[in-house]
């Protein structure tokens, strides 16, 4: 009688009662990669004097020309990817414990007034 429910029978209980709180919930993790500005160099020995631009997606690429040097540099612009993965983990739900007097706790009481009456009249008739 002075011994109380486990945790696992208050839960099957709440589970009983509530379905819902133990469904699952998906929650989306998302990922970003930021490539960084990479520059590539490169030189070729021609003739003439020359410039020129190419834009191709967001790389540029310029080619220069000067006396016996051919110069490219060509520029790519950071990229970012974005990856998204659903999980699903466990929902959890939170409510307000309400306060609610048993049937049992009710039994206890009334149970120790009554002793507690016939202790005091037993009592008062020794006197």
């Amino acid at each position: 009688m002075l011994t109380s429910c486990g945790a696992q029978y208050h839960l099957k209980r709440a589970i009983a009662k509530d379905p819902s709180i133990v469904q699952k919930e998906a929650i989306k993790l998302d990922t970003v990669i930021i490539t960084e500005i990479k520059t590539v160099r490169d030189s070729v020995v021609i003739k003439g004097d020359t410039s020129m631009v190419f834009v191709n997606k967001g790389v540029i690429t310029q080619i220069k020309v000067v006396r016996d040097t051919f110069m490219i540099q060509t520029t790519c612009p950071p990229d970012t990817i974005h990856i998204e993965k659903e999980i699903y983990v466990p929902k959890v739900v939170y409510q307000e414990k309400t306060t609610t007097f048993d049937l049992v706790k009710l039994i206890l009481v009334i149970l120790t007034i009554i002793s507690l009456i016939a202790f005091f009249r037993k009592l008062y008739k020794l006197n």
